[in-house]
């Protein structure tokens, strides 16, 4: 009788414990650390579930990152980029060589329709001061100063073709930024975190055993058209939402089409997903750029990205990969 008696126990104490973890497993979620900080021209935020001993690790990725950010601004005169665009100083920084290299991959992949030389293009539009509609005569004299063919990277240093080419890399150095910091987190043994850099996303691991959810931004309003669950994946997106000015009811915004000289047509926003942040460089600027037909086509041909598109008229395009997809969850 006693041993029944002290079986029955031992099995209604591990009943007990069983329920407890089970309750608490899913009423008390463990506590989710963040902190965010201004860089790159906008808010980045990183998330990482856990207590006050992951605050460490987050500190040391947000460094960083601020460090790679200040070495890739165009606007610090104290700046490599800087010095090349204005003064022609060669680049000889490995890591900036390692970034352009990336640019140049992506132009090439794009056929030249990314371009990481519309610099001249975005100064002439005033995107880095007082924004203005250039006339057309501006436009064809310095598309002659625009063109990823005019650089030239050998033996470790960057150099120009023609005086005045000049560089912007903030389509790849934010990603190159981002993930920086995700490998700092990595290596602190961080295996779960989301980090947003202006509406940029690279989702590591998962929240308490479950995808991360990821809103797809209406470039029209304040919501989302949508959202995908995402694992160890970048989401990435391009929109004429986020530089622009109206003049005679026409939007000119930042995303330019180095071919004319005029901002891309077609869409108002592209998203891409991607799973290795070297390979995702500029890629939702050249959809948006390419266009859904063109766009979707080269994520077909390269195999290793998806997109989801909104057309000018705000219509609602997936890539094939996505098509279909019970991932995407639609916004009501």
């Amino acid at each position: 009788m006693k041993i029944k008696k002290l079986l029955l126990i031992f099995f209604i104490t591990a009943a007990v414990v069983t329920v407890c973890a089970f309750l608490i497993r899913k009423f008390i979620r463990p506590q989710v650390q963040k902190q965010t900080r201004f860089m790159m021209d906008t808010l980045v935020t990183i998330q990482v579930p856990g207590g006050r001993s992951v605050l460490p690790a987050i500190e040391k990725a947000m460094d960083r990152m601020e460090e790679v950010d200040k070495k890739f601004s165009i606007l610090d005169p104290g700046s490599i980029i800087y010095k090349f665009n204005n003064e022609g100083t060669p680049v000889t920084d490995p890591e900036i060589i390692k970034v352009m290299q990336r640019a140049i991959r992506v132009s090439e992949l794009s056929g030249g329709k990314f371009d990481v030389t519309v610099y001249p293009l975005m100064k002439l539009w005033g995107f880095y001061a007082t924004k203005h509609l250039p006339t057309k005569e501006e436009i064809r004299e310095t598309l002659k100063i625009v063109g990823y063919k005019y650089l030239v990277i050998k033996d470790g240093k960057m150099t120009k073709l023609k005086k005045g080419v000049g560089v912007d890399i903030g389509g790849i150095a934010k990603l190159y930024v981002v993930e920086e910091g995700a490998k700092v987190l990595k290596k602190e043994g961080i295996k779960s975190a989301l980090m947003d850099a202006g509406g940029d996303i690279y989702a590591i691991g998962t929240l308490y055993g479950k995808p991360w959810r990821v809103g797809i931004r209406d470039p029209r309003g304040d919501g989302v058209i949508g959202g995908l669950d995402v694992s160890d994946m970048l989401v990435v997106s391009s929109g004429d939402y986020e530089r622009f000015f109206m003049k005679d009811g026409v939007r000119y915004h930042h995303i330019m089409d180095p071919f004319t000289g005029y901002p891309a047509r077609g869409l108002s926003s592209s998203t891409i997903f991607c799973s290795d942040p070297a390979m995702a460089d500029g890629l939702s600027a050249t959809v948006f750029i390419l266009g859904k037909d063109k766009g979707f086509a080269l994520a077909k041909k390269l195999g290793y990205f998806e997109a989801v598109v909104v057309t000018e008229d705000q219509k609602i395009y997936y890539s094939e990969g996505l098509a279909g997809s019970t991932t995407i969850v639609k916004a009501k």
